[in-house]
């Protein structure tokens, strides 16, 4: 972030669970709760200051999102997802502490270097020993559709914790074909602020943290599915039914790599899932569907996969390759929770 003035937005909910210590470099700090029908757009409009760093804390969607209008040119906003649970506040520890040991020097270093690899790939295969799962995916010069190397910036509301580069793959020229094994905690975004749906799914993806599902791809899109074990067979279910009401999920839009160490993989829907590296030096996610043409975008875990050059044998992310050794060490303001563990 990058002002002097620091807003600490809690839902009500999270209202007694969290304190802000003494910072050294903002010269005010202040804490918000948002009311129980509020939404984030209303918060901004009730007299935080154009020229703040804005974190809020937040179960409900309604808070999790704001159109840039609302932000502002000069206010910086990251959105922190809180699960839910006994195990809520916890989660919420580790995550905070994954703020404060991102260096978003360190993930431009990192987000560069991949982009560069993949520039000069020509095609990527993703490849999983267990299941002897191939798919291949050329393009005729790679387009990237995020790129987020952990930089808070004003104007827009980004999530938190940060370090994400998107390959897109709907362009024409592009092509993904074969077999791909998904394993690992999901993502699913919604376009629809404020549902219980993409929480739902997100549970009924839950069994893929521990179990495979292997999906056939023939030009983009996904034709079959085969559950490994019993454990994936409530997510292939969810799938089906997801792409028989709407095909456009069935469409492989993207490839997500996460570049932030210090982000956790947690058991609820967080974009820390995304941005993780977990064991990996990236971790590679598929990306399925498109908003807001589809009611979601579903980010799957490829975690036991390795992506490698069409025609090299070095692993450029997932398995095979090996996590930076030493955390971060750029700090943020701490934001403790009560309870937590994280004081």
């Amino acid at each position: 972030m990058g002002r002097n003035r620091f807003i600490l937005v809690l839902e009500q909910r999270f209202s007694d669970s969290f304190r802000i210590e003494p910072p050294s470099r903002y010269e005010a700090w202040d804490t918000v709760t948002a009311g129980a029908d509020q939404s984030l757009t209303d918060v901004l409009r009730s007299g935080i200051p154009e020229d703040s760093d804005v974190l809020v804390v937040a179960q409900d969607d309604r808070l999790l999102t704001a159109p840039g209008l609302e932000v502002g040119p000069r206010r910086t906003v990251a959105v922190l997802r809180a699960g839910t649970g006994p195990l809520a506040l916890d989660q919420l520890g580790s995550l905070l502490a994954s703020l404060e040991k991102t260096d978003p020097d360190a993930l431009g270093r990192t987000g560069a270097a991949l982009a560069a690899a993949v520039g000069a790939a020509g095609g990527l295969v993703l490849e999983e020993a267990l299941t002897e799962s191939v798919a291949k995916m050329t393009f005729a010069a790679p387009e990237w559709s995020r790129t987020d190397t952990g930089t808070f910036r004003p104007g827009a509301v980004q999530s938190a914790p940060t370090g994400l580069l998107r390959l897109d793959l709907t362009n024409p020229g592009t092509t993904v074909t074969g077999q791909i094994a998904v394993k690992g905690w999901s993502v699913v975004r919604t376009r629809t602020p404020g549902t219980a749906s993409s929480r739902e799914l997100f549970e009924k993806l839950s069994g893929l943290s521990h179990y495979p599902l292997v999906l056939t791809v023939e030009d983009g899109a996904v034709t079959d599915m085969k559950a490994t074990e019993t454990g994936s067979a409530t997510a292939a279910a969810a799938l089906t039914q997801l792409f028989t009401t709407d095909p456009g999920h069935r469409a492989v839009t993207g490839v997500e790599f996460g570049i932030n160490p210090a982000a956790p993989q947690l058991p609820f829907n967080s974009e820390s899932n995304a941005v993780g590296t977990g064991r990996a030096a990236a971790s590679v996610h598929l990306v399925f569907g498109s908003l807001p043409l589809n009611e979601f975008q579903i980010v799957l875990d490829c975690a036991t996969s390795s992506l490698t050059a069409l025609d090299g044998t070095a692993p450029l992310a997932g398995a095979g390759t090996t996590a930076a050794g030493s955390a971060p060490r750029r700090r943020m303001n701490r934001v403790t929770a009560a309870g937590c563990g994280c004081h």
